[in-house]
Protein backbone atom coordinates (compact mmCIF):
# COMPACT_ATOMS: atom_id res chain seq x y z
CA UNK A 1 0.00 0.00 0.00
CA UNK A 2 1.31 3.28 -0.91
CA UNK A 3 2.16 5.89 1.85
CA UNK A 4 -0.24 8.63 1.99
CA UNK A 5 0.68 11.74 0.27
CA UNK A 6 1.85 15.17 2.28
CA UNK A 7 -1.08 17.69 2.83
CA UNK A 8 -0.79 21.52 4.15
CA UNK A 9 -3.28 22.11 6.35
CA UNK A 10 -3.66 25.98 6.76
CA UNK A 11 -4.74 27.13 10.52
CA UNK A 12 -5.17 30.87 10.18
CA UNK A 13 -5.13 31.89 13.89
CA UNK A 14 -5.67 35.20 16.32
CA UNK A 15 -5.20 35.21 19.92
CA UNK A 16 -9.21 34.09 20.49
CA UNK A 17 -9.69 30.87 22.40
CA UNK A 18 -11.47 29.61 19.19
CA UNK A 19 -8.63 29.77 17.34
CA UNK A 20 -7.15 27.62 19.85
CA UNK A 21 -9.65 25.23 19.90
CA UNK A 22 -9.46 25.00 16.15
CA UNK A 23 -5.80 24.47 15.84
CA UNK A 24 -6.58 22.04 19.10
CA UNK A 25 -8.91 20.50 16.65
CA UNK A 26 -7.00 20.00 13.71
CA UNK A 27 -4.32 18.21 15.13
CA UNK A 28 -6.43 16.02 17.03
CA UNK A 29 -8.72 15.21 14.18
CA UNK A 30 -7.21 15.84 11.15
CA UNK A 31 -3.70 15.59 11.24
CA UNK A 32 -1.66 13.16 10.44
CA UNK A 33 1.86 11.84 10.14
CA UNK A 34 3.90 13.81 7.19
CA UNK A 35 0.96 16.90 7.25
CA UNK A 36 2.72 20.08 7.57
CA UNK A 37 0.63 22.82 9.76
CA UNK A 38 1.07 26.68 8.16
CA UNK A 39 -0.02 28.90 11.09
CA UNK A 40 -1.11 32.28 9.50
CA UNK A 41 -2.11 35.35 11.37
CA UNK A 42 -3.20 38.56 10.22
CA UNK A 43 -1.69 41.82 11.17
CA UNK A 44 -2.97 45.04 10.53
CA UNK A 45 -0.20 47.72 9.23
CA UNK A 46 -0.85 51.09 12.06
CA UNK A 47 -1.93 54.35 11.05
CA UNK A 48 -2.10 57.39 12.92
CA UNK A 49 -5.41 59.89 12.06
CA UNK A 50 -4.53 63.35 13.40
CA UNK A 51 -7.54 65.34 13.92
CA UNK A 52 -7.96 69.73 13.60
CA UNK A 53 -9.67 71.83 15.96
CA UNK A 54 -12.92 71.55 14.08
CA UNK A 55 -13.13 67.79 14.60
CA UNK A 56 -12.67 66.94 10.57
CA UNK A 57 -9.76 65.17 9.55
CA UNK A 58 -6.71 67.32 8.92
CA UNK A 59 -4.44 64.75 7.57
CA UNK A 60 -3.63 60.85 7.78
CA UNK A 61 -0.24 59.54 8.41
CA UNK A 62 1.19 56.55 8.02
CA UNK A 63 2.80 54.77 11.70
CA UNK A 64 6.14 55.65 12.72
CA UNK A 65 6.93 51.81 12.18
CA UNK A 66 7.73 52.05 16.16
CA UNK A 67 3.85 50.48 17.06
CA UNK A 68 3.98 48.20 13.64
CA UNK A 69 7.59 46.59 15.14
CA UNK A 70 5.70 46.32 18.42
CA UNK A 71 2.60 44.58 17.32
CA UNK A 72 4.44 42.28 14.96
CA UNK A 73 6.99 41.34 17.87
CA UNK A 74 3.86 40.50 20.07
CA UNK A 75 2.14 38.67 17.33
CA UNK A 76 5.42 36.52 16.79
CA UNK A 77 5.70 36.40 20.72
CA UNK A 78 2.20 34.69 20.95
CA UNK A 79 2.32 32.72 18.07
CA UNK A 80 5.98 30.86 19.27
CA UNK A 81 4.53 30.83 23.00
CA UNK A 82 1.32 29.25 22.48
CA UNK A 83 1.36 27.32 19.09
CA UNK A 84 4.82 26.25 18.62
CA UNK A 85 5.97 24.22 21.66
CA UNK A 86 2.84 21.67 20.97
CA UNK A 87 3.88 21.72 17.40
CA UNK A 88 7.46 20.61 18.22
CA UNK A 89 6.45 18.36 21.26
CA UNK A 90 4.40 16.57 19.19
CA UNK A 91 7.24 17.01 15.85
CA UNK A 92 5.13 18.29 13.41
CA UNK A 93 6.58 20.30 10.43
CA UNK A 94 5.05 23.72 10.74
CA UNK A 95 5.55 27.23 9.29
CA UNK A 96 4.42 30.53 10.90
CA UNK A 97 3.29 33.35 8.92
CA UNK A 98 2.45 36.94 10.25
CA UNK A 99 1.52 39.02 7.39
CA UNK A 100 0.80 42.89 7.98
CA UNK A 101 -2.19 43.51 5.93
CA UNK A 102 -5.65 46.09 5.70
CA UNK A 103 -7.67 44.30 8.20
CA UNK A 104 -11.38 44.48 6.75
CA UNK A 105 -12.91 40.77 6.82
CA UNK A 106 -13.13 40.79 3.52
CA UNK A 107 -9.55 41.53 3.21
CA UNK A 108 -8.70 38.91 5.35
CA UNK A 109 -10.65 36.15 3.83
CA UNK A 110 -8.58 37.39 0.65
CA UNK A 111 -5.23 37.10 1.69
CA UNK A 112 -6.11 33.51 3.79
CA UNK A 113 -7.64 31.63 0.27
CA UNK A 114 -4.70 33.35 -1.52
CA UNK A 115 -2.51 32.03 1.11
CA UNK A 116 -4.03 28.47 0.96
CA UNK A 117 -4.18 28.38 -2.97
CA UNK A 118 0.07 29.22 -2.73
CA UNK A 119 0.55 26.66 -0.57
CA UNK A 120 -1.74 24.41 -2.13
CA UNK A 121 -3.77 24.05 1.14
CA UNK A 122 -5.75 20.33 1.72
CA UNK A 123 -8.37 22.49 4.03
CA UNK A 124 -8.45 25.66 5.78
CA UNK A 125 -9.06 25.31 9.38
CA UNK A 126 -10.45 28.44 10.94
CA UNK A 127 -13.05 29.33 13.74
CA UNK A 128 -15.91 31.04 13.47
CA UNK A 129 -16.50 34.09 15.64
CA UNK A 130 -19.83 35.17 16.92
CA UNK A 131 -20.37 38.27 16.05
CA UNK A 132 -24.38 38.99 15.88
CA UNK A 133 -26.12 39.34 12.92
CA UNK A 134 -25.77 43.00 12.99
CA UNK A 135 -22.46 43.20 13.16
CA UNK A 136 -21.78 40.18 10.74
CA UNK A 137 -23.85 41.98 8.38
CA UNK A 138 -21.95 45.38 8.40
CA UNK A 139 -18.68 44.24 8.79
CA UNK A 140 -18.60 40.92 7.70
CA UNK A 141 -16.96 37.94 8.20
CA UNK A 142 -13.71 36.40 7.40
CA UNK A 143 -14.79 32.95 7.74
CA UNK A 144 -17.96 33.15 5.13
CA UNK A 145 -15.72 35.04 2.63
CA UNK A 146 -13.22 31.82 2.87
CA UNK A 147 -16.54 29.67 2.72
CA UNK A 148 -17.72 31.38 -0.29
CA UNK A 149 -14.49 31.91 -2.36
CA UNK A 150 -11.41 29.84 -1.10
CA UNK A 151 -10.46 26.96 -3.66
CA UNK A 152 -9.52 24.61 -1.11
CA UNK A 153 -11.79 23.26 1.47
CA UNK A 154 -12.72 25.26 4.39
CA UNK A 155 -13.48 23.58 8.00
CA UNK A 156 -15.04 25.61 9.89
CA UNK A 157 -15.08 25.33 13.84
CA UNK A 158 -17.95 27.13 15.86
CA UNK A 159 -15.97 27.48 19.17
CA UNK A 160 -17.32 30.58 20.35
Amino acid sequence: MDPLPLRHLLVPVDESKASKEAFKWTLDNLYRQGDSIHLFHVISPGQRVIINTDLGIDEVIPDDGENARKVEAHAKEYLTSTYVPVLDEKQIPYQVEIVSFSTDNDSIGSIICKRAEQVNASAVIMAKHTKGMIKEFIVGSATNYCTRNCRSPVLVMHCD
